[in-house]
């Protein structure tokens, strides 16, 4: 029988993960494109509104369907949380999946548990965890994980069937599963390599003959190639921001002085865990081997980043970093047991320490959201105070986040940063149709004049009416 204690520090991951999110849980409020998946079948029916989808998006990402059905069966039945936990359930159902495929092919059982918690602790891991519209990023990452294991058991055809899941979730795992099936198949690898590379080029193939009529699909390979090449920062932002480099410094300053002693305490915690819960291999161990493992990592990175690099425009968000911090939680977990730790102690403090950043960056994501959750819906109700159904409402000075301290990504922006959120906002919470113009820190265009447009509305006035609500 399996110790219960050796789940325990993935439980512990996962419960702080599941008190982080309950708050949004709770408030149930609707973000950008859930608005769209819940008021479209209302307007064109759901064999209308799919089959927009379809003519838009074609082929790429089917899991959409799954979100417009979860997302549109609960916001008119059941409290809205309900779809937002399915989300978290997936992210922690991944973790386990994570686990069990390193202990699969041999990794220490608290090696295996370090990987589990480093993917819970994903700094902004709300994005994709804690998003209905996000919801293809956890299913399709945990259906990469079950393939790899049914790969690893020689169960070719449902591992065909989860990568093709996988595949048609999150892009990421098309040309990442061929990869991570090298590395992790056993015995198995040349089936294994052929079983996820030919549902790779059947997912291409799909792509490429129903291509959506969305024009960022409608791009040339030249064009991608030179995407791609452009802009060199973008990855190093990509990374900075995906990995907390900047949300878990703004959350030490947002939770401060609370935040120091929880970096403290999560600093003590690795000093006292360490050695407890990870091993270090005997001496004699082979150096090239832990050279080769890593760059295989890096191959798998550069495998599952290749959509990111020629999407047109390329998109940095943290949900598209998951795939990415998957990676890396697992090479954590691998590799750290290769590695003959001289002064454990001092990497567990530092690992402590980080862990506990990790969770103010959730904790700070969650104050966002709940913040411009209630923005959003106050200040529908005072801009139809303001205007008629059918009007054309100039809002202007509009900001990213309405909170000073608010970490990068979608998960971190009210609906008024896009017209179309904000129209479908403003339907949602009032009934009534508006077309918007925005201007702000985030367009180049000027505020339109009285004589452009219906209504003018400043969005600092916006915010002072609605926090008298």
């Amino acid at each position: 029988m399996t110790n219960p204690r050796t789940h325990a520090p993935v439980v512990a991951a996962a419960l702080v993960l599941a008190a982080a999110g309950l708050p949004v849980i709770v408030r149930g409020a609707l973000l950008a494109d859930d608005f769209m998946n819940c008021l479209q079948p209302q307007r064109h029916g759901m064999p209308g509104f799919l089959a927009l989808s379809w003519d838009r998006l074609g082929a790429l990402r089917m899991a959409r369907f799954v979100e417009i059905g979860l997302t549109n069966a609960v916001c008119e039945r059941l409290p809205f949380g309900v779809a937002i936990a399915v989300g978290l359930a997936l992210t922690i159902g991944a973790a386990w999946m994570l686990r069990g495929l390193l202990l699969d092919i041999d990794a220490p059982v608290g090696w295996a548990n370090v990987a589990a918690v480093v993917w819970l602790l994903q700094p902004l891991g709300t994005e994709s965890a804690l998003w209905p519209a996000a919801l293809h990023v956890p299913l399709g990452l945990l259906c990469a994980l079950v393939s790899l294991r049914l790969l690893r058991r020689g169960l070719f055809v449902p591992a065909a069937a989860a990568a093709l899941v996988a595949g048609l979730s999150t892009e990421q795992a098309i040309f990442a599963l061929p990869v991570a099936a090298a590395l992790t198949a056993g015995r198995h690898r040349r089936t294994a390599i052929a079983t996820v590379s030919a549902v790779a080029v059947a997912i291409l193939l799909a792509a490429t003959v129903w291509p959506g009529s969305d024009p960022r699909l409608r791009v040339t390979l030249s064009q991608r190639i030179a995407e791609a090449l452009s802009d060199p920062g973008f990855y190093a932002r990509f990374v900075a921001v995906g990995a907390g480099l900047h949300s878990i410094p703004l959350a030490v300053r947002w939770a401060f002085p609370v935040s120091l002693v929880l970096l403290a305490v999560g600093a003590a915690a690795g000093w006292r865990l360490a050695g407890r819960t990870v091993s270090s291999p005997p001496a004699g161990l082979d150096r090239s081997r832990v050279v080769g493992v890593c760059v295989a990592v890096v191959a798998l990175v550069v495998a599952a980043n290749i959509p990111v690099a020629v999407g047109v425009p390329r998109q940095g968000s943290p949900r598209v970093f998951s795939p990415t911090w998957l990676i890396m939680a697992g090479a954590v977990g691998y590799v750290g047991a290769l590695v003959r730790w001289q002064r454990l102690r001092p990497v567990a403090v530092v690992a402590g320490a980080a862990a506990a950043g990790a969770v103010l960056s959730i904790a700070l994501s969650v104050w966002v959201r709940l913040i411009h959750a209630d923005f959003t819906q106050d200040a529908a109700a005072t801009i139809a105070q303001h205007s008629s159904d059918g009007d054309v409402v100039a809002l202007c000075g509009v900001r990213r986040s309405v909170p000073a301290l608010a970490p990068r990504g979608a998960f971190a922006v009210h609906e008024f940063v896009y017209p179309w959120a904000a129209h479908d906002a403003l339907e949602y919470y009032q009934g009534i149709r508006l077309e918007f113009r925005l201007s702000g820190e985030l367009w180049s265009d000027p505020c339109p004049s009285p004589g452009q447009v219906d209504t003018v509305l400043e969005f600092m006035d916006i915010e002072r009416e609605s926090g008298r609500r």
